[in-house]
């Protein structure tokens, strides 16, 4: 989840696991309740491990981010020795990352789920995307989001916050041909050519 989570705001919504509970049997969390996770990490300021508040974004309409993560994803990256080591996230891991404008004004929030048994084929990751005050923008099994993220298949779909890992100029611009860089992320693109994810 990183330098994007899933910045890619797809709208459309998989219903895909999301209906009632059956007798014994888990289901997806609706994207109600999703939120509401969301919202106790942010009460609690549950920044991820190697992340910043206030980090640079790739884009300049998220030229900040904020990066979270819950017991369960803190507690794989701690025993891998690091995001970059982490090959599976344990079940119930949520990442999420807040995206804010260059007031620090909120723009919204993405997020991954991963939840047993929901998209093999994708690491079982539930993706999300929601405005700032939680409406819903897209939910399930987001290609554009998967897309990119399996540039980073070895460590789980997950990449790790800048400048530790950065997309190239050329990928960015591939998932996001109508937006513009935020410079301050083409700077580190300069200063940590080491990083760029191939």
């Amino acid at each position: 989840m990183k330098n994007i989570l899933c910045l890619v705001a797809v709208v459309g919504i998989s219903g895909a696991a999301i209906g009632p509970a059956m007798a014994g049997v888990e289901t997806v969390p609706t994207p109600q309740a999703l939120w509401q996770k969301i919202q106790v990490l942010q009460k609690n300021h549950a920044i991820m491990p190697e992340s910043s508040p206030f980090q640079a974004g790739s884009r300049t309409v998220d030229a900040f981010t904020i990066d979270l993560a819950n017991a369960a994803a803190v507690q794989s990256i701690s025993q891998a020795g690091g995001i970059v080591h982490v090959t599976r996230y344990e079940n119930g891991s949520l990442l999420v990352k807040e995206n804010f404008n260059k007031n620090r004004k909120p723009t919204g929030v993405t997020a991954m789920l991963k939840f047993d048994g929901y998209d093999r084929a994708d690491r079982n990751w539930v993706m999300a995307a929601y405005k700032p005050d939680g409406t819903l923008i897209s939910f399930g099994k987001i290609g554009s989001c998967i897309a990119c993220h399996t540039m980073v298949e070895k460590q789980d779909f997950v990449f790790a916050p800048p400048p530790q890992q950065l997309l190239s100029i050329r990928t960015w611009k591939a998932f996001f041909p109508k937006q513009e860089m935020n410079p301050a992320y083409v700077s580190l693109l300069k200063e940590h050519p080491e990083a760029i994810v191939r």
